[in-house]
């Protein structure tokens, strides 16, 4: 049975989810990402809480959906309330999110880890959308990620094939942020972890939303965005503090404010 735990180690501004499933290579139920959607929202909510890290517990990431555990046929209903709620947690959170991958994300662990900002791999990690090799179509966001980081050709390539594509790989194709030295991922994680959390993360939160907005906008509701959103983050405290400590030649000391 998969168990989605929150990790919020002292003194640390940012949190940690993992999904425990570690004998089926942390392979996710519908009701696992109803929680997993659950636990992201709470954590949005935590002011205390200025990034999240989603990683897998043992040597995978997420293997995907655990088929063992289907007990009826899917519906759009249940779909929606499970993996579809966890990816749209995952990509509306106001806060940035890392994905730790090390060993296997595949099929829908692939679309949770690649709807985070950043992802960040071990060499010997592996990332695939498998979704078709057993006769099913793309879930999860894979459709709507995809596109937005590979273009519409390699996704169709990606998603047809099935490849699961070892790390290097991945990160040629734009699938990842970056792929580390096994044994060094985890403090490549707290490293970026911590700096995006010690940042302006108002800031983060506006340019999240500007990201996933910019596709389906024209040029000019872009830029009518932009404005707004910047007209918004002109009165925050992170705003006034940045400015200080350019003119007072110091690092700025932000508080997410």
């Amino acid at each position: 049975m998969t168990t989605i735990r929150t990790e919020i180690a002292e003194d640390e501004p940012y949190a940690t989810v993992v999904i425990s499933n570690p004998e089926r290579e942390n392979a996710v139920s519908e009701s696992d990402t109803e929680e997993l959607a659950a636990a992201f929202r709470e954590l949005d909510a935590n002011d205390d809480v200025r990034c999240l890290v989603l990683t897998g517990d043992g040597d995978a990431f997420c293997a995907g959906a655990d088929l063992t555990s289907v007990g009826s046929t899917p519906t759009a209903e249940s779909i929606d309330r499970g993996f579809h709620a966890a990816v749209e947690a995952i990509m509306t959170c106001s806060k940035p999110v890392i994905a730790k991958v090390d060993g296997a994300a595949i099929g829908a662990g692939a679309s949770l880890a690649t709807a985070c900002d950043f992802v960040y791999a071990d060499e010997s990690a592996r990332i695939g959308f498998s979704f078709s090799n057993i006769g099913l179509t793309a879930d999860t966001g894979a459709t709507f990620i995809l596109p937005r980081l590979v273009g519409v050709r390699t996704a169709a390539e990606l998603l047809m094939s099935g490849d699961i594509l070892p790390a290097p790989e991945a990160e040629e194709a734009g699938l990842l942020t970056e792929v580390v030295d096994d044994g060094d991922i985890d403090k490549r994680v707290h490293e970026r972890a911590t700096d995006l959390a010690n940042g302006p993360t108002r800031v983060h939160s506006s340019l999240r939303r500007l990201l996933l907005r910019s596709n389906a906008n024209t040029l000019e509701e872009q830029l009518e965005l932009e404005a707004r959103e910047q007209e918004r983050m002109f009165y925050t405290q992170d705003m006034m503090e940045g400015v200080a400590a350019f003119t007072e030649d110091r690092d700025p000391d932000f508080q997410g404010q």
